[in-house]
């Protein structure tokens, strides 16, 4: 179990680090693009500012989402102003944190049970309480690994809102659920 944390911390820390590394690419490297007129120099060497610089910048930072939703589950949607997610990322996370607790309570438990069955009269020990001991260790480690795949996920969600967050979807009503002759039809406009 151990192990396999340390595998998913490296895992998250590879992923931050390439997510700043794009990023940083991403930022310019301060020479012209003759695509935006906006990124192009002066012959002084200093930047000009121009009118729709300030719109160019107006996202949310696909890193800094990611880094608040890695120190607080939710954090990153909420700075991405996704404020129905919130809850749910919450409401998930405490779920699953719960389920591990308890599951490990009652594992514990189980596994002192089982040691103290253990005598020179009977070295294998209660079955029984052997059985129940691997069956709750065994749900604490799925309720860990949908934690650890939740937290992820958030991150992912948390990173992927900040990319599109000015994106604009258009028209809201190009999908409508109409009535039909033999029941309901979906229209979608282009």
């Amino acid at each position: 179990m151990l192990n396999l944390m340390r595998n998913a911390l490296s895992f998250l820390v590879f992923f931050i680090c390439i997510s700043a590394v794009s990023l940083s690419q991403e930022a310019g490297s301060g020479q012209s693009d003759p695509q935006h007129p906006s990124s192009n120099t002066a012959s002084t060497g200093t930047d000009t500012v121009s009118p729709d610089s300030a719109s160019v910048h107006s996202g949310k930072s696909p890193l800094g989402a990611v880094l608040r939703s890695a120190i607080l589950p939710g954090l990153g949607q909420f700075y991405n102003e996704a404020y129905w997610k919130v809850p749910v990322v919450l409401g998930l996370t405490g779920f699953l944190i719960y389920g591990v607790v308890t599951e490990h309570a009652t594992y514990t438990d189980y596994r002192d049970q089982y040691d103290a069955s253990i005598t020179t009269d009977v070295p294998s020990g209660n079955l029984r309480l052997k059985l129940f001991r691997e069956f709750y260790r065994d749900r604490r480690d799925t309720y860990a690994w949908w934690l650890l795949i939740a937290y992820l996920f958030q991150i992912a969600d948390a990173f992927v809102d900040a990319h599109l967050y000015s994106f604009d979807i258009g028209d809201v009503d190009a999908l409508q659920l109409l009535p039909a002759a033999n029941g309901l039809r979906l229209q979608l406009r282009f």
